[in-house]
């Protein structure tokens, strides 16, 4: 390029002792406006782009650098190794020539954390020895941080929903099992109770009742993961909300009573009809019952109160239990995790599934020692949603 600058001036020089001065004048301003459009056209592209001389210094730089790599066009004339210490400058430009276009991707941490991808474009090798500030090479460099972030993020949600299949299979695989065991143990329990009532089958009678209770833990454990991992499709109804809930308190009763727990409902005088799921919204509303009964060991009052605006239908359970400290607030939707030692940590994961499948929303809030509260809002119209699998 520059032996081609240089056949230019020449041209240039020739053509000026024939033209009159307002020719020249037009011809000046013909290359200043030039000269104007292509700064402009490197300074609005996102691109970092910076022309270095043979001797490795930068001869221009466009604004795109400042923010990318802390390199202005002040800095004209310095050493790009001193901004670029990343790149072996000098092996690079000793194994010239170089190639059409070289691609090659950094890490830098000035002035922020990046990762960049760069094209190095040769311009010329032919200019003389002498003029060692002669433009050699361009340097393009592009951001491919969010990108790569992108690609990181979907190679792990792949790694993640195959785990999820693998186990989702495994779990269903658990249930047939699971199901011969219980009976067997059925099986073996009237054999118990035929047998003569001495201190042995006693004991092996209450053995027998510990394997049936925890035969029953993991078919729960199972089928709860199972509800978490493999959402189940809709089937909306009008649904009437008020018999919802009291079907879901009607469920509870019995550990209600032997709590000691009070159970207040409130309702508006009329609470619109809306469509929704009614066995999974049972199941919704029946979590977080428990929910709020397990967290009043020693009695309370749970309020259950229902209000509706011009978009959704709220309904808010309130508790009177040990309330949820920052941190809990902070992991109380990742999976597995529970604060009681029977929990299996996915009830309120199929909660939130359940009401995010409905287009509506789970809000929680509490302090510790002051209740909690957790408000399900669907939405009064009928809302086109899809859950995604994850």
């Amino acid at each position: 390029m520059a032996a081609d600058g240089q056949q230019f001036t020449e041209r240039l020089l020739s053509r000026l002792d024939k033209l009159d001065s307002i020719s020249l004048q037009t011809y000046l301003l013909r290359l200043i406006n030039e000269k104007g459009f292509l700064e402009s056209v490197f300074s609005t592209i996102r691109e970092a782009v910076i022309v270095i001389s043979e001797d490795l210094r930068i001869v221009f730089v466009n604004s795109a650098a400042k923010p990318m790599l802390g390199i202005s066009q002040s800095d004209t004339g310095q050493y790009i190794g001193k901004f670029l210490r990343e790149i072996p400058w000098s092996s690079l430009i000793s194994s010239a020539p170089l190639p059409a276009s070289s691609r090659r991707e950094i890490e830098v941490f000035y002035p922020e954390h990046r990762f960049l991808s760069f094209y190095i474009m040769p311009i010329s090798a032919q200019h003389p020895k002498t003029m060692s500030e002669a433009p050699f090479a361009t340097l393009i460099f592009e951001d491919v941080t969010e990108s790569l972030q992108a690609a990181e993020t979907s190679a792990e949600n792949r790694k993640v929903q195959a785990i999820t299949q693998l186990a989702a299979g495994v779990a269903h695989e658990l249930g047939n099992p699971l199901n011969s065991l219980g009976i067997h143990l059925q099986l073996l329990q009237r054999l118990f109770r035929k047998m003569p009532d001495n201190e042995a089958t006693r004991q092996a009678s209450t053995f027998l009742d510990t394997a049936k209770q925890e035969v029953r833990r993991l078919d729960t454990i199972v089928k709860n993961f199972l509800n978490a991992v493999r959402p189940v499709p809709l089937e909306p109804v009008p649904i009437n909300i008020r018999q919802l809930l009291e079907n879901a308190v009607n469920f509870m009763r019995n550990e209600i009573q032997n709590r000691d727990i009070t159970v207040q409902m409130q309702f508006p005088e009329s609470v619109p009809t809306t469509c929704g799921d009614g066995d999974q919204l049972i199941q919704a509303f029946f979590n977080l019952i428990k929910n709020a009964v397990q967290a009043m060991p020693d009695g309370g009052r749970l309020t259950i109160l229902v209000d509706v605006d011009d978009l959704y239908v709220n309904i808010h359970f309130m508790d009177t239990g040990k309330g949820i400290s920052e941190e809990e607030m902070r992991q109380i939707l990742d999976p597995y995790f529970t604060t009681k030692s029977s929990g299996t940590g996915l009830g309120l994961l199929i909660v939130d599934r359940i009401v995010r499948a409905h287009g509506g929303t789970l809000s929680i809030s509490g302090e510790p020692g002051k209740g909690a509260s957790f408000t399900v809002s669907l939405p009064l119209h009928v809302r086109q949603s899809r859950l995604l699998e994850n």
